[in-house]
């Protein structure tokens, strides 16, 4: 089973974003966007793609999503992208913001800025600060080019993150991350991104 590694960035804006609306209120609003995504698979270099949503979607197409275990930071978020809007749910879910909690608590700063400042793994960027109230036709060539290589940082970041959580080597008194919590947060993550319930008015 390959793993895959992904990071989207999209459109935000004072009053629309993940702040001031639920995850899903905001990826189903007519104003979401995708700007791009950072793809990393198994350990190969990460690569950044932009584009039109068809574009995105065809690169996404490339990859064996029946064989791929998905890592991501906050998949309640990266993972509902792939489902809601690209039509792809993985083998497996992997949310390092899940196995952050588990050995942290949820008040110990699960932000990808604070895991990788507590593991000391890297700095993560502020380009998306700039980014704020811009769509993808309002970038230029060389903004879009800094916002793709903050992108690849933070999935260089998460999958760094992944291997950390994942084998701990002892630190927690763990060799390896609990299996049940793996299939606990898998779970989670697909009743969210995979909907069964319909009601009938």
């Amino acid at each position: 089973m390959k793993i895959i590694t992904i990071d989207f960035e999209t459109f935000y804006d004072v009053g629309y974003g993940l702040n001031k609306l639920t995850t899903e209120e905001y990826i189903n609003d007519p104003r979401f966007q995708v700007i791009g995504v950072g793809i990393k698979v198994g350990v190969s270099e990460t690569k950044w793609y932009t584009g039109s949503h068809d574009k995105i979607q065809a690169v996404l197409n490339t990859i064996d999503w029946a064989n791929a275990a998905l890592v991501c930071h906050n998949m309640m978020f990266d993972g509902a992208i792939l489902a809601f809007k690209f039509n792809i749910v993985p083998k497996v879910y992997f949310d390092t913001l899940c196995m952050a909690r588990a050995y942290h608590g949820i008040n110990a700063g699960g932000s990808l800025k604070a895991l990788a400042e507590r593991y000391q793994l890297g700095q993560k960027g502020t380009e998306v600060l700039d980014a704020k109230g811009k769509r993808l036709e309002d970038f230029d060539s060389e903004e879009l080019y800094r916002y793709g290589q903050y992108c690849i940082n933070d999935v260089e970041l998460t999958y760094e993150l992944f291997n950390k959580l994942a084998y701990p080597d002892g630190e927690y008194g763990l060799k390896e991350f609990p299996r049940t919590e793996i299939q606990l947060i898998d779970i989670t993550i697909r009743m969210f991104t995979q909907k069964m319930l319909r009601l009938q008015l």
